[in-house]
């Protein structure tokens, strides 16, 4: 095993596969966290599992998703949500782009639910991003919201909900191509199978990387 370059891009861990088991999820969730990996996305369910996981949780910020993975429902709906899961005593909630007000191109409507979960988190001190779906709204669309969570104080997406076919080259350039349009911190979450892929995203220069599987922190780090 070649010896580990030094990394200066955030990076996480996203445990959402919901096949496995909890002596699974909790082998995965030790492997990330000896890799080096700190921050973790998992299920509300398996906030206790990754906790039991790791031998320090000081080290660790946890972040769950938020109307997953379509973001259908409505805003007061996707408040309660929110505000159930700032009991969890997490860091970091990923709420779901709301779909169908999008796709109506309702972008007061938007602002509204910006500004209604964001003051819900902000009460809990925890920080609140917004997960995009690449694939299935325009960059042109993406850009438009992108700029209006800055605006209101949302710094951080992800560009895709990971329930999609996705290609990590795709991935790269709606990541690009929305930091570019709005100054807005992208996290990259396309699977990386490969060295090439790898070189990618460090010649991108991304602010983050998700990772999906195991594997791939392993690739990325050495």
């Amino acid at each position: 095993m070649s010896e580990k370059t030094t990394i200066n891009t955030y990076l996480e861990y996203a445990s959402y596969d919901y096949s496995l088991n909890e002596a699974e999820t909790q082998t995965q969730l030790s492997d990330a966290y000896r890799l080096g990996v700190r921050n973790f996305c998992v299920f509300p369910y398996s906030v206790s599992t990754l906790r039991s996981s790791v031998p320090d949780t000081e080290q660790i910020s946890i972040c769950c998703p938020a109307d997953f993975p379509y973001g259908l429902s409505d805003t007061k709906s996707r408040n309660f949500i929110v505000s159930q899961l700032c009991k969890q005593k997490i860091q970091t909630i990923d709420l779901f782009v709301p779909s169908k007000i999008i796709s109506n191109r309702k972008y007061d409507k938007f602002r509204e639910d910006i500004r209604s979960n964001l003051e819900i988190c902000s009460e809990a001190n925890i920080k609140l991003r917004y997960v995009l779906e690449y694939r299935v709204f325009s960059h042109e669309i993406l850009s438009k919201i992108c700029n209006i969570m800055v605006d209101l104080g949302i710094d951080t997406v992800v560009p895709s909900s990971g329930h999609m076919i996705d290609d990590i080259n795709d991935n790269l350039i709606a990541c690009a191509y929305l930091n570019t349009k709005s100054n807005i911190k992208v996290i990259c979450n396309g699977n990386i199978y490969t060295q090439k892929h790898v070189q990618n995203i460090k010649n991108t220069n991304v602010y983050g990387i998700r990772f999906h599987y195991i594997n791939c922190i392993d690739l990325f780090l050495n």
